[in-house]
């Protein structure tokens, strides 16, 4: 696995995300009710950080990332870029989108199979009504560690590494100031995902550019974040640095996440707490009252159920939504040596 990224980050605010709402309307029963995907969400992006989103499925990750990106709009809150709204009226909102860039699961699905890779990679000029040059795509093709050969092969004739780097290229044709990544080493093996996050660190050293990086891999969020947000059932639980977050989580989602990750020290795994949580997330359709993770929280009370807590400040600029933030505790016992 990589190593954390070079800390180069600028402290000028590039994102601002403020109570970020998507709701879609569904019938159930005959009956229309109101999915909440996303439902409140706010974080910020500086300069050349890595922000990294971590959840389990079905938590609001994937559409929090469209909504970034301009692919979806918001049924509430924004998404600022450089202190303007994306989805402002005209050239300005439309620029903004641009601006913005987006890494997907599937390389294979993200391209036209009936296009060059050149011409994939070649896709956001396009759309900017920019010149393309074949000089341009080769420079970003050897950027990411391909061939400039490749250009001219279709996306089947790549393996599912080659095809991701390609995807990234494509991401970064335009110099975007903001890649999304939604799940962009997932379907890859775990040898290739080293590899992906080892180029993403490298490049966003050598470029300067920003990531929100979404992932289910909670040892592929801390590996390459500089901060990190706990989501569940569309919401944000927790905010910390990557360290303090390693260090010691304080929701006890969070705590849950953590010790699902696997160390490399085999000694440290056999001596460690496990933590188990019960029951299935909860629809988005039919949330619970108060805190939305009491149904399997081993520490909810009656307050759990009848206030909902805010996100609110934990010390050391770390962000918690949690009545007895801290409680739930996360034991990592070290082996003598």
């Amino acid at each position: 696995m990589t190593t954390a990224p070079v800390d180069t980050r600028s402290t000028t605010s590039l994102l601002e995300v403020r109570d970020l709402k998507k709701h879609f309307p569904v019938r159930v029963g005959g009956r229309e009710q109101t999915l909440r995907a996303v439902d409140g969400v706010s974080f910020s992006i500086n300069r050349g950080e890595t922000l990294g989103v971590i959840g389990e499925s079905g938590c609001g990750k994937s559409t929090v990332a469209r909504l970034v990106v301009g692919l979806m709009k918001p049924s509430d809150g924004t998404v600022e870029v450089d202190g303007g709204d994306i989805w402002a009226r005209g050239q300005e909102g439309r620029e903004r989108r641009l601006g913005l860039q987006m890494v997907f699961q599937d390389p294979a699905s993200s391209m036209d199979p009936r296009r060059t890779v050149g011409q994939a990679i070649a896709e956001p000029l396009r759309a900017r009504r920019a010149r393309t040059s074949d000089d341009r795509i080769a420079e970003v093709l050897s950027l990411v560690g391909l061939k400039p050969e490749m250009a001219g092969r279709m996306p089947h004739q790549l393996s599912g590494g080659q095809q991701q780097r390609a995807a990234i290229a494509r991401s970064l044709i335009a110099n975007p100031s903001l890649v999304v990544h939604d799940e962009s080493i997932a379907s890859l093996d775990i040898s290739i995902q080293a590899q992906i996050l080892n180029l993403i660190v490298d490049l966003q050293d050598r470029l300067g550019v920003s990531y929100l990086f979404i992932s289910h891999d909670l040892a592929a969020v801390q590996a390459i974040s500089h901060r990190i947000v706990v989501m569940y059932l569309g919401e944000i639980v927790e905010a910390a640095t990557s360290e303090q977050f390693v260090a010691r989580p304080l929701h006890p989602y969070s705590v849950a996440l953590r010790a699902s990750a696997l160390t490399p020290d085999p000694r440290i795994e056999r001596h460690r707490d496990s933590v188990v949580l019960e029951g299935d997330v909860p629809s988005p359709l039919f949330p619970p009252s108060g805190c939305r993770f009491r149904t399997r929280c081993p520490l909810a009370q009656k307050i759990c159920e009848e206030i909902k807590p805010p996100l609110a400040p934990a010390g050391d600029g770390r962000m918690v939504s949690c009545h007895f933030p801290g409680e739930a505790k996360l034991t990592i016992q070290e082996v003598p040596r």
